[in-house]
């Protein structure tokens, strides 16, 4: 039914927005298991070349751009991604000739990515620019039957707002955030249960932290991963609760469609890892998975998302941290 299939794909788009939120850490490690705890020292000014390696909805791609950190007056930090460029899709060098028209559309709102506002910390603490993101993603939208209209309500619902804020910060938190504080010595590893506020109310994630020790030929260097799993009821109504606000808030329709009763169970593992400087924070390579399983009317639906991150540091000596 072409429903269902776009009721899965609907699910799937809200569901990478769904995710626990990092900086809630598990609880503490034992003080005999524990170690150094692990901070946010960049030093600002600062910038960083990415490349990032997607796999999404059975697409590859890889762009190219720079994070720029720089000291915010009263306090913490901005990181601002710029001089953006889609390198390859699928195998093909993009870099030369005209873009297709769906990259040429991706790379419009690319340039309008939000400013991330970070505490002291290293934690995202706001979300800058959203609005200019948010207007260039609807001018993409064919206007015929008021799809663009409808979709400008949709996101302009509180709600959706604060997902795509939470959004906006996911890199951040697969490069630095997740693992601000993290104290386990080597080889070490604590899981417990954290808390994430959906619209339509709190589900518990489980969390599971690993050090992995120092990486080999990087002096200085450690491997971290954190798995988050969701799923169970709790899970499952909060899907089905997300789809149906988004479906009211598309527009009227002849019958609304009862997705407590379509959606039979729901799952999504998220992996992240990185390789990290242990005193500074400063990533040399990062990696996070999204494996999302639904049961819609009897049919199973999964989709699997990958982004791999390496980073290539400005020679430049930074400004010392305030």
């Amino acid at each position: 039914m072409r429903f269902v299939v776009l009721l899965a794909a609907m699910l799937f788009t809200a569901s990478s927005a769904l995710a626990a939120d990092p900086t809630a850490a598990a609880p503490k490690a034992e003080a005999l298991a524990a170690g150094p705890e692990l901070r946010f020292a960049w030093g600002a000014p600062s910038r960083v070349t990415v490349t990032e390696r997607i796999l999404k909805k059975g697409r590859r791609s890889v762009v190219r751009y720079d994070a720029a950190l720089s000291a915010r007056q009263g306090g913490g930090y901005e990181l601002k991604l710029d001089k953006f460029q889609f390198v390859e899709l699928d195998g093909r060098d993009v870099t030369k000739g005209p873009l297709p028209l769906d990259i040429k559309a991706a790379a419009a709102v690319a340039g309008a990515i939000p400013t991330l506002v970070l505490s002291p910390e290293g934690q995202v603490v706001d979300v800058v620019g959203m609005e200019e993101t948010v207007a260039r993603a609807l001018a993409m939208i064919p206007e015929e039957k008021g799809m663009r209209e409808q979709m400008r309500a949709a996101l302009s619902q509180p709600s959706m707002a604060q997902m795509m804020k939470q959004k906006a910060g996911d890199f951040w938190n697969v490069w630095v955030g997740a693992w601000v504080g993290t104290d386990l010595a080597a080889g070490a590893e604590r899981s417990g249960t954290v808390p994430m506020q959906l619209p339509s109310g709190p589900v518990d994630s489980q969390v599971t932290v690993r050090h992995r020790g120092p990486e080999a030929g990087r002096k200085g260097a450690v491997r971290l991963e954190m798995e988050t799993v969701l799923e169970g009821e709790p899970f499952r109504k909060g899907m089905a609760g997300v789809m149906a606000q988004m479906m009211k808030a598309a527009g009227p329709a002849d019958k609304t469609p009862d997705f407590n009763a379509m959606l039979k169970s729901a799952r999504r593992v998220s992996t992240l890892e990185v390789v990290t400087d242990a005193a500074t924070l400063r990533p040399y390579s990062a990696r996070t998975s999204q494996v999302t399983k639904l049961q819609v009317e009897g049919q199973e639906r999964e989709e699997v998302e990958e982004r791999e991150y390496s980073f290539a540091w400005s020679t430049q000596k930074a400004s010392k941290r305030r």
